[in-house]
Order: C-alpha cells, then structure tokens, then sequence
C-alpha cells in the first residue's frame, strides 16, 4: 500500500467542495488523516477571492501514475477544466506533494500554507 500526502485548494464554494472531493477520494482511497483548512490569499491578481487549502493523508493500491489520474479525474467531475486558472476559477486544485515518504512537488518548500498543512498531519 502507497501513502499519498496530497493538497486541496478551491476558491469558489470553497468547503462544500473540498468535502465533495474527500467523498469522491474516499470511494478511491483510506483517508487516515486531514488538517484544518487555512485560508489563502492567491498568487496571481487573476483569482476571484482567496482559496481554502487543506492536507489529506491517504493510502492508494495504485501506483503513482494511476493514483495523479484519479486525482485529475476527480477534479474534471467538480467542475475544473483547461480555463480555469485563466478565469481565476478553481472549483478544486488536488496536488499529490508526498509519495511514500518523498516530496514530489515543489509547492512544500514554495509555500508556508502547504507547508503548516502538511507538517500537521505528518
């Protein structure tokens, strides 16, 4: 079993759905931790407001690849596409940041929100 350290982020209707990503997530994947939201303000004065950001710890039987894939699926099924960031809409951002113990995404070390998230639930 593979442990997932992953970061959610929406800027519109914020919690209801970063709680519909955790439902969807939970028919894929064990979630075994989450951590508060924090708020944030946006990088890029694009955004509509400021986004709810939160840390999941979850367990995948899928291997890297296939568990991003679901990830991205799960965020097309809340309603992000391709324009998105161009209109400053984020319905739902799901970054994997820790596979297995390893970072894989540069956003722990770029941001003090990922970071305090993250260092939560580790």
């Amino acid at each position: 079993m593979n442990t997932a350290i992953i970061m959610l982020g929406s800027n519109v209707n914020a919690e209801v759905n970063i709680e519909l990503a955790k439902e969807k997530l939970s028919l894929e994947f064990d979630i075994e931790k989450e951590s508060a939201c924090i708020i944030s303000k946006p990088f890029g004065s694009h955004y509509v407001s400021d986004f709810c950001n939160k840390a999941v710890k979850l367990l995948s039987a899928e291997t890297k690849e296939e568990t991003i894939y679901m990830f991205k699926s799960i965020e097309t099924e809340l309603g992000r596409n391709p324009q998105s960031k161009e209109s400053g809409i984020i319905p739902i951002d799901i970054d994997l940041i820790f596979w297995n113990d390893v970072q894989v995404h540069p956003d722990y070390d770029r941001f003090d929100f990922v970071k305090k998230c993250i260092d939560e639930i580790k």
